[in-house]
């Protein structure tokens, strides 16, 4: 079953030029028995052409956030406009009324069914780029870290816990990221992309534990998929709370994407709430523009 809801998920990418399902739907659908259609990680809905015919509808729905479930839809582009979105969407509502749906891209068609059911938008997510190649790929060629900072690469294993931590620390209040679990971190681990040199960890070499382990105060965990090596993503910047204010945000981010130039990249990406005012300032500041976006649509009392 898994297969055959990754292959729908090309076959609408491919049409709509933008992906159906986030990274984390992905992991899930990977991980979908055969025999069954939910899993620890969530419900999983499938449509079919007939009792033994192709995948033509999808629907995951989360229920780990203890907010709200949040779900993604996916119809077979041949098969839209049959109603088969709208049996999923109204199967979804009537089984979790306060659920929030993703949208990526913001496609018309999504548009017009979420409004049809009184659906209202309650969230953005922007995607933004800049190039890293070209006149107008200004970077600085050496990027200064505070007095007692130093940066290296991860470590997988030996960090595990210690990123675990901070990252909480630094997400308290994201509703995806910062529930990262060890399970999460280890399944990205394993993806064809992950790539340890391009995971950079910023240490206070001022504070180090019995074991002489210096403290993690900031990361950035940069991602190049194998398959466009082109483009380069911002995957997850995060700095402790307890460091916060002394410049270590800026600096990693650029020492990132200082290595993904390095590395042959051409453009970077990134993916920030659209009401998060600071960050999209500070990422302006770099560079990046707002190129594309994602909104998650709730019911009119719902909350995001």
């Amino acid at each position: 079953m898994s297969g055959d809801v990754l292959a729908l998920a090309v076959r609408a990418a491919g049409h709509d030029g933008v992906r159906p399902l986030s990274e984390q739907t992905v992991l899930q659908a990977r991980r979908l028995p055969e025999s069954s259609a939910s899993h620890e990680t969530g419900v999983h809905l499938v449509v079919r052409d007939g009792a033994q015919g192709p995948v033509i509808g999808y629907g995951h729905v989360g229920t780990s956030d203890p907010q709200a479930p949040s779900a993604e839809l996916v119809v077979d582009p041949e098969q839209r406009r049959r109603g088969v979105g709208g049996a999923l969407l109204d199967h979804v509502l009537r089984r979790w009324p306060q659920v929030r749906l993703w949208s990526h891209g913001d496609l018309q068609d999504a548009r017009t069914l979420y409004a049809s059911r009184g659906l209202r938008v309650v969230r953005e997510l922007w995607q933004m780029a800049r190039p890293l190649a070209g006149e107008w790929a200004d970077l600085p060629d050496h990027v200064e870290l505070p007095e007692g900072f130093a940066v290296r690469a991860y470590r997988v294993g030996a960090d595990d816990e210690a990123w675990l931590a901070v990252n909480a620390r630094a997400f308290a209040d994201h509703a995806e990221q910062g529930r990262t679990s060890l399970a999460d971190l280890q399944d990205r681990q394993h993806e064809p992309w992950f790539d340890p040199s391009g995971f950079l960890v910023v240490e206070d070499t001022t504070e180090v534990d019995p074991d002489g382990r210096a403290r993690m105060a900031a990361f950035h965990w940069t991602k190049v998929e194998t398959d466009h090596p082109e483009t380069g993503e911002v995957y997850v910047v995060g700095v402790d709370p307890d460091y916060q204010g002394r410049g270590l945000g800026t600096a990693v981010t650029l020492l990132g994407l200082q290595h993904l130039r390095a590395c042959g990249v051409q453009e970077a990406t990134l993916y920030v709430d659209g009401d998060n005012a600071p960050a999209i300032a500070t990422y302006q500041r770099l560079g990046f523009e707002r190129s594309a976006v994602d909104v998650m649509y709730a019911a009119g009392d719902a909350e995001a």
